[in-house]
């Protein structure tokens, strides 16, 4: 059971990498490819739009997690009617959901024009806009409840694969679209459409890979629904507040800034964007494993794994925070050709970066929260975060603007989720003190600060202006912060732990290869 983990986090990984890359490429060259040739206000436009509909998501409850949640144990013991029976549930709750989505999109059509301040885009009409995006949004819940198999079943590389063949496909025809016709509306058009390609396509493989899985089934026993309803209770809970916290800043600088700073703020926040989606790849990756894991494995033995993949979420996060404040300016002046409508000043990208080491470095703690099952005893966090939030980036966005609204974010993360959620998984399921947790945490953050204080000093000695210098910056920044990283955390038992687990990986599939 435990090589078969590792075979498929092993393969997960490999393919959510490539998408990753796939993913990163394509956005960046979309928005440059915007940014030349329709301007800012549209990708401000863009990023209220996205953040309007993570709302109206909303709608789905966390169903979907609920049930995924609900898979991994007959999953595991190969109780294919029980599985049946969970795959009809969830494809009735999404015809539901779609349903309302559709319906929330109605009413809030009429107000769109409420949510901008100052000027938007003369040549679109944003009523027929906002009902393509609606459209988008329905049909990605097409055959939701196929694409759930993939990821009970461990085999996200499916899925990867299929959405990377679409996003190369659907972004080379969005450029020409822009490039030719100038024109938003095709641009979109085409998003539509490669979402329902998408859809099906994961539709037709996961009926092909799991034919059993169709039909008829079993009512559902008692105690499953009401874990599942409890379950969903939470996670409601939870992305309520995680799209007040998450998705209100576009619409805030929208409705009391403008689409001009919005437009200027996307560009970084893409960035955010592209490494949180690594984030949500890796954990694509582990959390089927790590499911299955937790429904076969003791406590002990989850604890240590969750040690490493907390060290491993704290190397990379620190890593990603430094490079990222000491190549920001000088990416984004290249980027858009020194254009000062898309440049940020230095303390609102310090304040960007403190606030997406916070929410990086609380990772693997929500990844174990949500493999554990543990939605249900953090179910009040989020309310907490979210209130705080809005009220402080209300507070503060007069007298401080764009800072004002970053910092309302930073300050509702520090009063409720620093803190409460690996206070639940400590004390709910690996039964020890958060001292621990805290003293780890502490010394990860100290080795950031030290690492990125060098790098910065370093990367300065390095002119800005052109390709070539950015280039270079970003070697020796990225090259400096690893060694600096690794030696730093040479010195605690948790690197040297890792260290010694690389090491008798690469033993092993080396006998392996000798073996052969």
């Amino acid at each position: 059971m435990e090589n078969e983990r590792v075979k498929n986090i092993k393969r997960n990984l490999i393919f959510n990498v490539i998408k990753y890359g796939v993913d990163l490429v394509f956005k960046f060259v979309l928005r440059t490819v915007m940014i030349y040739y329709l301007g800012v206000q549209y990708l401000g436009l863009n990023g209220l739009f996205s953040n309007i509909f993570t709302f109206l998501n909303l709608a789905d409850l966390g169903i979907g997690t609920a049930i995924v949640f609900s898979m991994y144990k007959p999953v595991a013991e190969n109780d294919i009617e029980k599985i049946k029976t969970l795959q009809n549930i969830y494809k009735k709750f999404y015809l539901i959901v779609s349903i309302i989505i559709l319906a929330l999109g109605g009413i809030v059509t009429p107000f769109i024009k409420s949510f901008i301040n100052g000027e938007s885009p003369s040549d679109i009409n944003l009523y027929l806009l906002f009902g393509m995006y609606l459209i988008n949004a329905v049909c990605g819940y097409l055959f939701a409840h196929k694409r759930s198999l993939l990821f009970a079943y461990q085999r996200n590389d499916i899925e990867n694969k299929i959405k990377s063949v679409c996003t190369i496909v659907m972004s080379g025809l969005q450029v020409a679209a822009i490039v030719i016709f100038k024109n938003y509306y095709i641009y979109y058009a085409i998003t539509i459409v490669f979402t329902i390609v998408d859809a099906l396509w994961v539709y037709l493989v996961a009926k092909k890979y799991y034919p059993e899985i169709s039909g008829p089934s079993n009512k559902l026993d008692d105690d499953t629904k009401r874990e599942i309803t409890r379950n969903i209770t939470a996670i409601s809970m939870h992305k309520v507040g995680g799209a007040i916290v998450f998705s209100t800043d576009n619409i805030l600088i929208s409705a009391f800034i403008s689409l001009t700073v919005l437009g200027a703020y996307s560009n970084y926040a893409l960035i955010f964007t592209t490494l949180g989606t690594l984030y949500i790849l890796l954990n694509n990756a582990l959390t089927s494993s790590l499911g299955n894991m937790v429904a076969s494995c003791d406590v002990e033995y989850c604890y240590k794994r969750f040690r490493l993949v907390n060290f491993s979420y704290s190397y990379l996060t620190a890593f990603t925070t430094i490079c990222m404040f000491v190549l920001f300016q000088p990416f984004i002046k290249m980027w858009t050709s020194n254009n000062p409508d898309y440049l940020l000043n230095v303390y609102t990208v310090m304040l960007l970066c403190i606030s997406y080491y916070l929410t990086r470095m609380r990772t693997s703690v929500i990844l174990f929260r949500d493999v554990t099952g543990l939605f249900w005893n953090d179910r009040w966090k989020p309310i907490v975060e979210s209130v705080v939030n809005l009220v402080a980036s209300l507070l503060l966005v007069k007298p401080l603007g764009l800072n004002g609204i970053i910092l309302g974010t930073i300050i509702s993360t520090v009063i409720a989720p620093l803190w409460v959620e690996p206070l639940v998984l400590y004390k709910h399921y690996f039964k020890k003190p958060l001292v621990k947790y805290f003293t780890r945490y502490a010394i990860d953050t100290i080795i950031m600060v030290a690492a990125g204080v060098a790098c910065y000093f370093i990367c300065a000695l390095i002119p800005e202006g052109g390709i070539w210098w950015l280039l270079l910056r970003f070697g020796v920044c990225a090259v400096s912060c690893a060694l600096f990283l690794f030696i730093l955390n040479l010195l605690t038992p948790e690197g040297r732990s890792v260290i010694g687990y690389a090491k008798r990986l690469f033993k092993k599939k080396s006998d392996e290869n000798t073996a052969k």
